[in-house]
């Protein structure tokens, strides 16, 4: 498996992107039943109860700060129509030592029906806004190549080089 950790200055991020009729929004933990729905199908996995209660799991642990310290308003999502299509969770701390310290994001993910429409695009957007508004000046994430061979592409559009 291979991961790169990737790293975009605040300037670079396009801030005004926007997808007509999307909504983003704070996630709270109320939204854990949709957000897991969401895991599930954005990484194509079985869509079993067993999947749903794990996710959800997870998704507690990242609210709980398990991963890294988040903020009320660092977890976002994109709902359009009333669905979620898409979110963005961020901590300010990395779960890693060797990643810098500032915003970190945990999780992009877009429900596959609804890619390449710019929802992503949006949800780095508005994450970087939040971002400068608490006073830091990079976004950085990790790719997994194998979980996500395809969003290399998308994050280096978006600013995001390898540190």
């Amino acid at each position: 498996m291979r991961e790169l950790t990737l790293q975009a200055d605040m300037e670079d991020i396009d801030v005004d992107s926007a997808v007509n009729a999307l909504e983003l929004a704070s996630l709270t933990t109320y939204d854990t039943p949709a957000l897991a729905s969401l895991y599930v199908v954005a990484y194509d996995m079985p869509q079993t109860a067993e999947e749903l209660f794990a996710a959800s799991d997870e998704l507690h642990l990242i609210f709980d700060g398990a991963f890294g310290t988040p903020r009320d308003d660092s977890f976002i999502g994109a709902w359009l129509d009333g669905q979620l299509v898409g979110a963005i969770l961020a901590v300010l701390d990395a779960p890693w030592d060797e990643v810098p310290r500032g915003p970190f994001v945990l999780e992009l993910m877009v429900d596959p029906e609804h890619r390449r429409k710019g929802i992503a695009t949006a949800l780095i957007a508005e994450l970087a806004k939040r971002a400068e508004q608490w006073e830091y000046d990079s976004l950085t994430l990790r790719l997994d190549l194998k979980r996500s061979p395809g969003a290399l592409p998308l994050y280096q559009q978006l600013g995001f080089t390898e540190l």
